[in-house]
């Protein structure tokens, strides 16, 4: 493992004022490639269970052919020790002043050809209170429009969760999308080993992998504040970032209100409904 740098003042500000930051080479290449190479094997020999809805290597959907793993680091160390990586740690205890909880790994592997994922809020589907998600997104590789990059939306960090309208699943694997008007997403090329920070309002989604050759393989833990007092009930068990498990918290089984974008006096806000967000599974 590296060393840890100190983290600039620069960073936590850039963080807390737009809502994400990325960091060129917290995780080294060779990290990568075994990072890479390991759950990439995982996925061929059927994903150890971790793969969403089984793997089938004969579907004409790439995203059938190499599903997402969801929450390996229940019986994977390795997907473990990424949850809880000092290095993380270090960052998303700087940005909120404390230590974060630990709740999800995801692996995506985004071959050629395969959908993106429509723009959406973490938050939305954890449900933390007080406070938000956080999520640690590590590129296994380079990372661009070509091959699906990741998209946020400046300007969204502190939004309240936003009402969600039915996505285009040609181009997203997920059916539900975020319209912001007079907002738009930019597009985060990332190097491998380079991680973005970001907060669970933060509007973010991916655009489909045009390559014909490349993958885009990318591993993310997602976290909650440590001052939190409850998260969506398909996020437990909840871990510190030394590996100890905690009790106490609130188990959420069903989502809040939303709000529903327009623009009045020239500005942006948000009219609240009572729409209830899926709790129970993956975002």
């Amino acid at each position: 493992m590296t060393s840890i740098e100190p983290i600039a003042e620069s960073e936590k500000d850039f963080y807390r004022s737009n809502g994400y930051l990325v960091v060129t080479g917290l995780f080294t290449e060779s990290e990568c490639d075994f990072w890479a190479k390991y759950f990439t094997d995982m996925v061929e020999r059927g994903g150890d269970g971790w793969a969403e809805g089984g793997v089938d290597p004969t579907n004409e959907d790439p995203l059938k052919r190499y599903p997402r793993l969801l929450q390996p680091h229940r019986g994977d160390k390795v997907a473990f020790d990424y949850m809880v990586d000092p290095r993380i740690n270090q960052y998303l205890s700087s940005f909120y002043d404390r230590e974060p909880l630990a709740v999800q790994t995801m692996v995506y592997f985004k071959p050629p050809g395969a959908r993106g994922q429509a723009l959406h809020q973490d938050n939305r589907y954890l449900q933390a209170e007080p406070g938000t998600c956080m999520a640690a997104w590590l590129a296994l590789e380079d990372i661009d429009d070509e091959n699906g990059c990741l998209e946020v939306v400046p300007g969204t960090q502190d939004m309240p969760m936003v009402c969600t309208e039915k996505a285009d699943t040609t181009k997203s694997f997920s059916d539900v999308v975020i319209n912001l008007p007079g907002m738009s997403a930019i597009s985060i090329h990332m190097k491998k080993g380079d991680v973005i920070f970001f907060n669970g309002s933060l509007v973010h989604g991916s655009g489909p992998n045009q390559s014909e050759t490349r993958f885009r393989r990318i591993m993310v833990g997602h976290y909650i504040e440590g001052n939190a007092e409850q998260v969506a009930k398909y996020y437990f068990p909840v871990f510190r970032m030394d590996g100890s498990q905690v009790e106490g918290l609130e188990s959420i089984e069903h989502g809040g209100p939303c709000g529903i974008p327009v623009f009045q006096d020239g500005k942006l806000t948000f009219d609240f409904q009572a729409q209830s967000a899926d709790v129970t599974g993956p975002h």
